[in-house]
């Protein structure tokens, strides 16, 4: 065969071959293409340079993404591509039907709350209202889903919401009946969705319970891989009492075991934090699933009847109030209120929020200024605001340490929780009084202990936010940037980054965070609300769909 002859056989073997191969497919568009940032990936391991594929509510790629197109792309102009921080005591769950936008939060780059401090939204008595269209937690995250909201939200089932619906605000250990009731309550909550059991033991009618109370719920709660978050028995003078209450349950449930707002408190104590920690580093060599959080502050924020003696508030705020108008009860708690005011500092007292507003002239003042403006003693002031109140003032108690504090954070284990839910709108045009963790808990970590204290760096401040905060919660597809993980993203400038809310002038949105991302969706973009909620409910491994 002639060689010409040859060539056209081979060139019509091509051409054929090439009509009939389909040509490569284009690599599919992306949703969102975040570009030119240093990435965190949330590991604690260094920044690189980089861009985030995202498709639909997933991160697809992450790298050199030039090649890849996107329907949408954020430029992050050098500055640091992280997850999103995961606050692990949120308390948005009030606001959150009203203000879904929770601004206050997104602008710290919270892109997932976990809450329900020892009480959740359900189960709660009664079938469900206009006010209050719910009774179960399931029903009550189903409407979260139904509404939308801009963050993520995890609950935990609150241990007093089983004993007000089986015993009420009673000081008393239930009967067996009574228990196993309270069990199936907890088995129902894990089975709608909570993450976890919580208590608050400083509060009514939590403060009624027994330690073997709390291991019996807990264990329904470890049946469903769920874990044990707690506000403690005590966090002042007799916190080794408390730690020890927390480790025994942690222990004989057994379940993961999460201490909120680690501290501290009263002048007495300070400098105690050393051996707080240590009790927690041995239990943690013995084999414990044992850590933390912080907020990022000297100063807590609750009720002032906290102040009050336990047994002054057995059956809640109104039969306290009952005991006030009886002189011999009434000179009982002042005993105890005299010995809170002296174990505390000067202005370790300061009375944010009075509900009752003819007594608003003493709001936002330190009780010593309170006393003064009566023209009494600082015990019968409070007593006097007590008894003037159907609920219990709110007030800020300054009983911290900042060394303390610091030293707490610095551990490895140690995430974080603001402990305070997004202020709405309406705190912010009646410029109520706030705590400032509301508006700057995680921007304080990330930018003024990293770049100004220097306690830790970026990419550990980074990881404990993050991965870290995701690991105690058992979130395994959120907290680190990589492929197949959801898409929970944030940008931020590490130079800029602050918080800008203090005590005294609390109503300031943080600054340095540009753009957040959640489930691929931006809430915030260049630093502008975006008006979508695309945040979800996280539901625990226990959760049976209906």
């Amino acid at each position: 065969m002639k060689i010409a002859t040859r060539a056209a056989i081979v060139l019509a073997i091509i051409l054929t071959r090439c009509a009939t191969t389909p040509a490569p497919t284009p690599p599919a568009m992306l949703d969102l293409k975040i570009t030119n940032g240093r990435i965190l990936d949330g590991t604690g391991a260094p920044w690189f340079r980089g861009d985030v594929g995202v498709r639909g509510d997933t991160i697809v790629a992450l790298g050199n993404l030039g090649h890849l197109d996107a329907r949408r792309t954020i430029d992050a102009q050098d500055r640091i591509v992280s997850p999103g921080f995961i606050d692990l005591l949120g308390q948005s769950q009030g606001t959150i039907f009203g203000d879904p936008a929770l601004e206050a939060k997104v602008r710290q780059g919270v892109t997932t709350e976990v809450t329900g401090e020892g009480h959740s939204p359900g189960p709660v008595a009664g079938p469900p209202t206009e006010r209050r269209p719910w009774s179960t937690l399931g029903e009550y995250l189903d409407l979260i889903d139904k509404q939308g909201v801009a963050v993520n939200f995890a609950f935990l089932v609150g241990a007093s919401n089983a004993r007000e619906l089986v015993i009420g605000d009673v000081n008393r250990p239930p009967t067996a009946d009574e228990l196993r009731r309270m069990e199936q309550i907890i088995d129902q909550a894990m089975r709608d969705g909570a993450i976890g059991i919580s208590t608050s033991l400083i509060y009514v009618p939590a403060m009624y319970s027994t330690t073997e109370e709390i291991i019996a719920l807990a264990r329904v709660a470890a049946k469903h891989q769920g874990m044990y978050f707690t506000h403690m028995r005590d966090e002042g003078d007799r916190i080794d009492m408390g730690l020890d209450e927390a480790f025994r349950i942690g222990r004989e449930a057994p379940i993961p075991l999460n201490i909120w707002h680690l501290k501290v408190g009263g002048k007495a104590n300070w400098g105690r934090m050393p051996h707080v920690i240590a009790r927690i580093e041995a239990e943690r060599a013995k084999g414990l699933d044992v850590a933390a959080n912080v907020y990022p502050y000297p100063a807590s924020g609750t009720g002032l009847s906290t102040l009050a003696p336990d047994w002054a508030m057995e059956g809640g705020y109104d039969d306290f109030r009952k005991r006030l108008a009886d002189p011999v009860q009434r000179e009982k708690i002042r005993e105890t209120l005299k010995g809170q005011v002296a174990r505390r500092a000067p202005k370790g007292i300061f009375v944010s929020y009075i509900f009752n507003r003819e007594m608003a002239q003493y709001e936002k003042k330190y009780i010593e200024e309170i006393a003064q403006q009566m023209g009494v003693s600082e015990d019968e002031a409070l007593i006097r605001l007590f008894a003037g109140n159907e609920t219990s003032p709110r007030v800020i108690f300054f009983s911290m340490h900042e060394d303390d504090v610091q030293y707490a954070l610095k551990q490895p284990w140690i995430s974080a929780g603001a402990d305070s839910g997004a202020p709405p709108p309406s705190a912010r045009a009646n410029n109520q009084a706030s705590h400032p963790r509301g508006y700057g808990t995680f921007p304080r970590i990330v930018g003024h202990y990293v770049r100004d204290v220097k306690l830790f760096t970026l990419e550990e401040a980074v990881r404990k936010l993050t991965s870290q905060a995701a690991l105690r919660v058992g979130f395994h597809d959120r907290g680190i940037l990589r492929e197949g993980m959801k898409a929970d993203i944030i940008v931020f400038d590490p130079a800029t980054i602050a918080d800008k809310s203090w005590f005294d002038d609390p109503h300031h949105f943080s600054v340095g965070v540009s753009d957040v991302v959640v489930n691929g969706v931006p809430v915030l973009q260049g630093g502008t609300m975006t008006g979508a909620l695309p945040g979800r409910t996280i539901r625990g491994k226990g959760y049976k769909k209906k």
